[in-house]
């Protein structure tokens, strides 16, 4: 019985068959918070981008607003993107939709016109760890939003 006490041969392997799954959760985990970052850093680049050709082009379609912010998301899913554009109404005192022939020339001329543009991205995890991390609030849905100025 004291030989058995004394042998440890299988102490190492018994070790690594118990923290090997840690190791593994926890490498699934850092990558799927490292692309929720990514996800989250490339959605605030596209709404800045569709933003900025709003501003530039003010009568541009929202439509060509939505292809230059879905321009700047090239490691996403472009078909999980979408892309609001809205321009604040002094006369409503809101912002409103993006009207198909651009900022109405209604628009204050002498003074600025706050553009709003939104895009959001449904992400998901790999890990269910991270999902439900990510989850709590019940919505797993990346959005960045980006407002500036333009002179109409």
């Amino acid at each position: 019985m004291r030989q058995l006490a004394r042998e440890h041969s299988g102490t190492g392997t018994i070790e690594f068959a118990l923290i090997v799954p840690l190791l593994i959760l926890l490498t699934v985990g850092f990558v799927d918070v490292a692309r929720a970052l990514n996800a989250a850093i490339v959605l605030g680049g596209a709404s800045q981008e569709g933003a900025r050709y709003a501003i530039v082009n003010p009568t541009a379609a929202p439509s060509a607003i939505a292809s230059a912010a879905r321009a700047r998301t090239a490691p996403l899913s472009a078909g999980s993107i979408t892309v609001t554009a809205e321009y604040y109404n002094n006369a409503t005192v809101a912002f409103v939709p993006w009207p198909s022939a651009g900022i109405p020339a209604s628009s204050p001329t002498p003074a600025g016109v706050l553009i709003r543009v939104n895009v959001s991205y449904a992400w998901s995890a790999v890990s269910t760890l991270v999902d439900t991390f990510f989850s709590g609030t019940g919505s797993r849905t990346l959005t960045s939003s980006t407002l500036m100025e333009t002179r109409r």
